[in-house]
């Protein structure tokens, strides 16, 4: 642990990301606890919650005065928490703007209230939405989906606050309150995670092929920028123990600039992996999440860098899927939409 800051709260920490960036916070060790509604159960976290620095706090980030309570007692606090991806959001627009829009400012403003000095918020390249050319941190958002677009308005909201409260001296110390956002844009998630999702490309399209089913490739053409989970999870780490000066009120996409792939390719990757296994390209409509994303920043800043591959994630996930961990169907809990 390479930070002053030790009481770590995380909202959504049960989940894919959140329950692989609980335990590698546990693992540095720091006192972390886990704030989530368990929508997909607790079995992916129960040996962390068992043991000494980890707790669990089951609850709902719409509810603003257990929010507040949660977030009084630590030092930092990282918000991955929301309904992710376009179909969950989709599905149902208003619980979606009660949860990652409504939820997430009561994180928000209760981390402004308690001067939580680092707080990092869990966003998206596909704010990004489609543009030409590679896209940095500069580029202006041009969110495409309902998901995007909740998380442009968080966004906006965060970089405000910062602004509001650097510009107030405190009414009791005469210094200016110690609110600490940073914004972390994350790349398109893949790997192995405690609690698995089998609904984003490159794990489903692994799971097909290690089940033996075809190999289906929709349109191709389209860009994606990748970061496997456990990679995602040690550039929070990073923004947790960076120095302020070079962190607060900054935004960093997370990814590879290596592995900004298109869709087509990744089917070539996966079927390295499984010779056997049929490959199929389908026509679609041009897919308007079309994004190749620069990464340069984080790395520059924060000396963060990928260091697990696409081909690696489709190997581990081979393993698991053949070793039986999952079955031949994939449930309920290992998706999103």
């Amino acid at each position: 642990m390479n930070s002053p800051l030790r009481k770590i709260l995380v909202f959504g920490g049960a989940g894919y990301l959140g329950s692989t960036l609980s335990e590698i916070l546990d693992s540095h060790g720091y006192e972390v606890t886990i704030y989530d509604r368990i929508r997909f159960g607790q079995a992916p976290i129960d040996d962390l919650i068992k043991g000494e620095r980890c707790r669990l706090i089951e609850g709902d980030i719409r509810d603003a005065e257990a929010v507040a309570r949660a977030v009084s007692e630590h030092d930092a606090v990282i918000l991955l928490a929301a309904l992710v991806g376009e179909p969950d959001c989709d599905r149902d627009p208003e619980k979606t703007v009660s949860i990652n829009v409504m939820g997430s400012i009561n994180v928000l403003e209760a981390c402004r209230y308690y001067n939580i000095r680092r707080f990092i918020f869990a966003s998206t390249d596909s704010c990004y939405g489609i543009q030409e050319g590679i896209i940095n941190e500069l580029n202006p958002m041009k969110p495409i989906s309902l998901y995007g677009r909740a998380k442009v308005l968080i966004e906006d909201r965060i970089q405000t606050a910062w602004q509001e409260d650097r510009s107030k001296p405190s009414s009791i110390s005469g210094s200016p309150p110690a609110f600490g956002p940073i914004i972390l844009r994350m790349a398109t998630l893949y790997g192995l995670s405690r609690r698995m999702r089998f609904d984003l490309v490159l794990n489903i399209l692994s799971w097909r092929a290690a089940t033996g089913q075809t190999i289906s490739i929709y349109g191709g053409d389209q860009w994606r920028p990748l970061v496997h989970v456990r990679d995602a999870a040690r550039a929070y780490v990073s923004a947790l123990e960076a120095p302020p000066e070079i962190v607060l009120g900054q935004v960093f996409n997370v990814g590879s600039n290596s592995q900004n792939v298109q869709i087509q390719d990744l089917g070539r990757l996966v079927a390295q992996e499984f010779p056997k296994v049929k490959t199929e390209y389908i026509e679609q409509p041009p897919d308007l999440r079309d994004y190749h994303v620069d990464f340069s920043k984080i790395e520059r800043t924060l000396g963060w860098k990928a260091q697990l591959t696409i081909q690696e994630g489709v190997t581990e996930i081979k393993k698991a899927v053949e070793s039986g961990r999952f079955g031949n169907e994939i449930l309920p809990q290992n998706r999103n939409a």
